[in-house]
């Protein structure tokens, strides 16, 4: 009997230990990473560096709230890295080359990458192809698409609105670009707390077939779901036009990765849909941000730092097991 009860302890503490988990884990992470980093690197917590650690977490961030999206609704999108650099590339080639108004051209890039988007939608919940594998074929369309664009240079964009956004402050001395990432977050959290699609997403990520019992569009909200993708990894590509100034074709290679890297940490999970927040995922990809800013402190090599971020990403999904692995047994 008093196994028994031992054992019915131990389960109970186990839960609350999941439940702290999944509601603070993150915030403790943070908090953890920023206190190892400022107390061994005494360049961390200067007030340029941290500013610089917002703009450069700026495109993964806005990537990653369209990956979230995707992930809440139980399916995964690898696309975003070929995404992002269509996006940029026509934002830079209708600006530079074809001499249109920059806000032709912003449209002209979210428009791509948003249908994009949509087409890995209908593979997914039309076409019924797992979306590992749609999304893999349209990140190589996007890919091979945006390097036809720009062919075999470089675009270097002049248009000082690009500039600006990293360059000038607006609000505590932040850029507009780290202002339109914390605006996103906050609008898009809650567009899936407070309205019927987000409601939806979540739904039809924690369990599709009594979704679909219920009468909710599982089609229509997969789809959009992607099509929120692409429309975020398009103004993830706008930004990284204005973070680098110069659009190649080896921009935002493995961006897929750190986006993942990043909602994972933020809480969300690979093996179930349903679960996890927007703003959750903001933190996660301040953590990634704040490591690799460490690591360039310290001058840990290029390829030091992605083998760390490879590290991360499988830390991430193995915690994403052990908390939630059993309980969905």
């Amino acid at each position: 009997m008093k196994s028994i009860l031992a054992e019915h302890a131990w389960a109970a503490r186990r839960e609350r230990f999941r439940g702290f988990a999944e509601a603070y884990g993150v915030v403790v992470v943070a908090l953890l990473v920023l206190a190892f980093c400022a107390l061994t690197a005494e360049a961390f917590l200067s007030p340029s560096n941290l500013r610089n650690i917002l703009i450069q977490i700026s495109v993964v961030g806005v990537a990653a709230i369209g990956g979230t999206v995707v992930l809440l609704a139980g399916v995964i999108d690898l696309s975003v890295g070929g995404v992002v650099l269509l996006g940029s590339v026509i934002i830079g080639d209708l600006t530079e080359r074809q001499g249109l108004p920059l806000p032709i051209a912003i449209g002209g890039g979210l428009l791509a990458t948003t249908l994009v988007g949509i087409l890995s939608g209908l593979l997914v919940a039309v076409v019924r192809v797992e979306s590992i594998l749609a999304t893999l074929g349209t990140l190589l369309l996007s890919a091979g698409a945006a390097k036809l664009i720009l062919g075999p240079g470089w675009i270097v964009v002049s248009d000082d609105v690009f500039a600006a956004l990293v360059r000038d402050p607006i609000v505590l001395n932040l850029p507009a670009i780290v202002l339109i990432l914390l605006v996103l977050t906050l609008l898009s959290g809650q567009l899936m707390q407070r309205t019927p699609f987000g409601r939806s997403v979540y739904a039809v990520g924690n369990n599709p077939r009594a979704a679909a019992i219920s009468g909710l569009p599982v089609t229509g909200t997969l789809v959009g779901a992607f099509a929120i993708a692409g429309l975020f990894s398009g103004i993830g590509g706008f930004l990284l036009v204005a973070q680098l100034g110069i659009i190649s074709s080896g921009d935002a290679v493995g961006l897929e990765f750190e986006v993942i890297t990043a909602a994972l940490i933020g809480g969300l999970s690979v093996s179930r849909g349903g679960v996890g927040r927007i703003e959750k995922t903001l933190l996660g990809a301040a953590i990634v941000g704040m490591l690799a800013n460490y690591q360039t402190i310290k001058g840990i090599e290029p390829e030091l730092q992605t083998a760390a971020l490879g590290g991360i990403l499988l830390l991430a999904v193995v915690t994403d097991r052990v908390i939630r692995g059993r309980r969905d047994a």
